[in-house]
């Protein structure tokens, strides 16, 4: 079934079509949106979409290789029109998709949960969606997680509006200051994101009121200060490179997640774009910067990629890192060992003092890991007492991956108080090496180090195999 026309439908196609996004490039800040939907989600494919009058064109895609289809057959179409998530659980049994070519064809859609995108003035351009080839049943925890990502694609694209709006300020400006003052003052008032003129020294020229509640300080307070004193130090380096590209003439703006600290000590992540602002004699006058508060995102990010309990990398995070590690190791021709680590006898502690002190005990052994390896080195939670090491460029042969499992295992066995109990416990690890360039699959390299694991355990425990 084709979807209704809205009544409003001419005033939102001239909002899509004034944000000038269609048929542009991918921009990384959504695909990480789209992927972190696709991994929470359990889905194979997720998408950002945009619906103009006889399309829907696809500004990030997951799992799908065409750019765009026909408005006609769109679940995204249907729902635009919607004020909540839409979810079809099976679109088999839906009346308005059940003969739906991309339903009865390729890609067989069985399942869609799709949540409109909206500007500023609230209309919807587009969706965020889900989409499986099995029907699926979305609990509210995971129906609240995708609408808070497509409420974060929302900003992002009032964010684009935001830009337009002060690039268009700036090229009527001539002066400094009447810009700053005159041109921009309501504008930037009235902006739901930070936007700030910063001079070539840094110094802070006007801030809105959503720069101020973002940072803790009041626009006085940010006249005595300059970018360079609020921003995290681990980011301000790529942050000064990048100005230093801008102002050579290099590229014409840049955009960059980084941090920013607030006034009370803890950083803020923030969405970073950077234009800048000549005088008619070519002199560059001030830095144009616009500021969206993503610490939502990144918290929802590193929830996906953390274990809750141990604060560790989680299986997920795995996934990710593994390749990319073994990437790392043809790049750099360089060995990569994977230890896999799991507890011996702790279903009897758990059983002996209760799971709270099963999970302090899991909590306790994490930091004892996070000590004993290197700041390079990945450490993940795998599931229930199973941890995994991975050790990254060294050297050739065993012996190194073998004695930083036999210090482990030292550093796990050391006695423990636990809910006023002194709990002892040992560990069986197996570990498995990657030579650069061998081919050898992440899970061929897990499996193998699990078999090790398995054998240290049956054949004495407490001990590193091979």
């Amino acid at each position: 079934m084709k979807a209704p026309i809205a009544l409003y439908e001419t005033e939102r196609l001239q909002a899509l079509r004034a944000l000038e996004i269609l048929d542009t490039p991918a921009e990384a800040s959504l695909d990480r949106i789209t992927r972190l939907v696709a991994t929470v989600l359990h889905v194979p494919v997720a998408l950002v979409t945009l619906v103009d009058e006889q399309r829907q064109w696809f500004k990030s895609r997951v799992g799908l290789e065409a750019q765009e289809m026909s408005r006609d057959d769109s679940f995204c179409a249907h729902a635009i029109l919607e004020n909540e998530p839409m979810v079809v659980p099976d679109a088999l049994q839906d009346t308005r998709f059940s003969d739906n070519r991309l339903v009865t064809g390729g890609p067989h859609i069985r399942f869609y949960a799709g949540v409109p995108i909206r500007t500023s003035k609230g209309f919807a351009v587009g969706t965020l969606c889900a989409i499986d080839q099995q029907p699926r049943i979305l609990t509210q925890e995971e129906i609240n997680t995708l609408s808070d990502l497509a409420e974060i694609v929302s900003r992002e694209i009032q964010l684009r509006e935001n830009l337009r709006m002060v690039h268009t300020q700036a090229k009527k400006s001539d002066d400094l200051f009447e810009a700053s003052e005159a041109a921009y003052r309501s504008m930037f008032e009235l902006a739901s994101v930070g936007i700030a003129l910063v001079a070539p020294d840094g110094c802070w020229i006007s801030v809105n009121q959503a720069l101020c509640d973002l940072v803790g300080y009041s626009a006085h307070e940010l006249q005595h200060l300059t970018f360079q004193d609020i921003t995290f130090p681990d980011d301000l380096y790529a942050d000064m490179g990048l100005l230093g590209s801008l102002v050579a003439g290099d590229i014409n703006h840049y955009q960059l997640e980084k941090r920013f600290l607030h006034k009370d000590g803890k950083p803020v992540w923030v969405d970073l774009s950077v234009t800048k602002k000549h005088s008619a004699t070519g002199e560059l006058e001030y830095f144009i910067s616009i500021i969206q508060n993503i610490q939502g995102r990144k918290e929802l990010e590193q929830e996906a990629k953390h274990d809750s309990l141990t604060g560790l990398l989680n299986r997920r995070a795995l996934d990710a890192l593994l390749p990319i590690a073994q990437a790392r190791s043809d790049r750099s021709e360089t060995l990569l060992a994977l230890l896999f680590l799991d507890l011996d006898g702790f279903k009897g502690i758990n059983d002996t003092y209760g799971h709270d002190a099963g999970d302090e005990l899991l909590r306790t052994i994490a930091e004892r890991l996070k000590v004993n390896v290197r700041r390079t080195d990945s450490l993940i939670r795998l599931a229930g007492d199973e941890f995994i090491v991975i050790l990254e460029g060294i050297v050739p042969g065993a012996d190194e991956a073998r004695e930083v499992a036999k210090k482990l295992l030292v550093a796990i066995a050391e006695p423990m108080t636990i809910k006023g109990h002194s709990i002892a416990t040992r560990a069986s690890i197996g570990f498995s090496i990657y030579e650069p360039n061998s081919g050898k699959a992440p899970d061929e390299l897990i499996r193998e180090a699990d078999r090790w694991m398995y054998k240290a355990k049956h054949s004495g425990k407490g001990q590193v195999l091979p």
